[in-house]
């Protein structure tokens, strides 16, 4: 399943009609980069594709203050066929469970092939990245400044993420303490 294409079809849903840069605006706002793996520059790609399949259609969008002196921009809406991708797209998303994928546990499993000083060196910086992480993740969440058209639950999506994120630092630190007592490697 794709996140970017759930995320844009949410967002074309919210705020039809809508163009590309408002899209990017919108999921910035969100910090859907940090949690949602998303490129933003494949939103255009990604909302060209979604009208050749019928999931959205264009139009010119209306002259504004921002866009008066340049042509016209293409909007977005969603059509019948794409409002059910975004319903099927979001049941399969709340009820399937897909483990996320890092390239650090598959460095795990050969972490015996790295010095341990070099190890303890990466476990450090990682932990150090996590926290910064997840202190971001938290005040974000707490200070709530977000758009006023921002999902309601931004601030818990952002709360879940910093708890996996604290958990896998939890997890390095018992790691670093195995390490330095011999116990690992």
């Amino acid at each position: 399943m794709s996140s970017t294409r759930l995320l844009i079809l949410g967002v074309l849903l919210k705020r039809q009609p809508i163009h590309g840069y408002d899209v990017r605006k919108e999921l910035e706002a969100w910090h859907a980069g940090k949690w949602a793996n998303i490129a933003y520059g494949s939103i255009y790609f990604a909302l060209n594709k979604m009208a050749s399949e019928g999931l959205a259609e264009t139009a010119s969008a209306p002259k504004t203050v921002e866009n008066k002196k340049g042509p016209a921009r293409i909007a977005y809406q969603l059509t019948d066929k794409g409002r059910q991708e975004f319903e099927r797209l979001l049941d399969k998303a709340i009820w399937e469970y897909q483990p996320g994928f890092d390239s650090f546990h598959i460095a795990l499993m050969f972490m015996n092939c790295i010095s341990k000083d070099h190890l303890l060196g990466a476990f450090r910086r990682r932990i150090n990245l996590l926290r910064a992480d997840i202190e971001s993740f938290n005040a974000t969440a707490d200070f709530n400044l977000f758009p006023a058209n921002a999902p309601p639950y931004l601030s818990e999506n952002l709360r879940l993420f910093s708890a996996r994120l604290e958990a896998e630092r939890q997890w390095i630190e018992g790691m670093v303490g195995k390490i330095e007592q011999g116990l690992a490697l």
